[in-house]
């Protein structure tokens, strides 16, 4: 066979498998991926993350600007532990914007009054400490005693019950006093709270008419600088929180606060949490705190 015979038959068999596979057609485009799929309500994946840490998770959030909601068990009860030191605070400067005592008074700390967890007042047994001065330690490192110290200014813990009912907070009682109160019984209803009526009350405290602007500032000021913040992890880069946690037995764990982004949106996020076991000594719930406000930031937002 010649060369060029050889050339023709091997052009017509590519030509004819050009032909078998569609000829001078242009190939088929990519078919593109379907979009992803819808994320779940946020109530099925916070039920999965307490299915995930065996715990019972109450969440009320608000878009202060939007007026967007999440809940989550925010009607059910859960112990307050620490938290109470927001309304015990903000009861202490709304005495002083009525002239019944002045931030600069002071109290002795009485040596048979030390309470555990007192990081503030320990170091100060016996001498006297501003209110000023034990109000931030209750609010930014949870001191026991300064709460307890406070809590005898104000008349004790029926005097925020009364403080929750007159800021309208109908469900918040304190019944006992530290390091009692965080006991968190499941059932027993002392010093308890729910998310949605302790998250209305800390935007009474934080944003609304309960205090003047100066004392409403300064509550916000002390609370921005809480060390114990367990949202804040949950946060993104960029946001920050004036907020109060709260810890006691059977995991109980809180967070309630103002979470604030870097355009100037401002989030309430209230976060109660404890264990579904019967075992009061299960650790601290801290980063299941942490994972709620993850959730719950996106949502509040519209994204998610």
């Amino acid at each position: 066979m010649s060369l060029s015979r050889r050339r023709l038959l091997v052009t017509c068999a590519a030509l004819t498998a050009v032909a078998a596979c569609g000829g001078k057609e242009s190939p088929a485009r990519p078919t593109l991926r379907d979009p992803a799929e819808p994320l779940p309500p946020i109530g099925t994946r916070i039920a999965a993350l307490e299915k995930r840490h065996n715990a019972f998770v109450g969440l009320y959030g608000q878009n202060l600007g939007s007026k967007v909601e999440v809940a989550h068990r925010d009607g059910d009860l859960f112990a307050m532990c620490s938290t109470f030191k927001a309304y015990l605070s903000a009861r202490v400067l709304q005495k002083a914007q009525a002239g019944e005592l002045r931030l600069t008074d002071t109290v002795v700390v009485d040596p048979e009054l030390l309470r555990a967890n007192s990081p503030r007042t320990e170091p100060n047994v016996g001498k006297p400490m501003a209110l000023s001065d034990l109000c931030a330690a209750a609010l930014q490192v949870s001191d026991n005693t300064a709460a307890n110290l406070l809590l005898r200014v104000i008349g004790g813990p029926p005097a925020i019950t009364a403080f929750a009912r007159s800021i309208g907070d109908d469900r918040t009682r304190l019944d006992r006093w530290e390091t009692e109160l965080n006991s968190a019984l499941p059932g027993d209803p002392r010093d308890t709270s729910t998310p949605r009526a302790l998250g209305g009350g800390i935007l009474a405290v934080l944003t609304g008419t309960v205090l003047d602007e100066p004392h409403r500032r300064q509550l916000e000021d002390w609370m921005r600088a809480n060390t114990t913040s367990s949202m804040r992890a949950g946060l993104r880069p960029g946001w920050t929180t004036a907020d109060k946690t709260g810890s006691g037995d059977f995991a109980s764990t809180n967070d309630v606060g103002i979470a604030f982004g870097p355009k100037g949106e401002r989030m309430l996020l209230a976060v109660m949490t404890r264990t579904q076991t019967t075992d009061a000594n299960t650790p601290a719930l801290r980063d299941l705190v942490g994972e709620v406000a993850t959730l719950a930031l996106p949502a509040l937002l519209g994204q998610g």
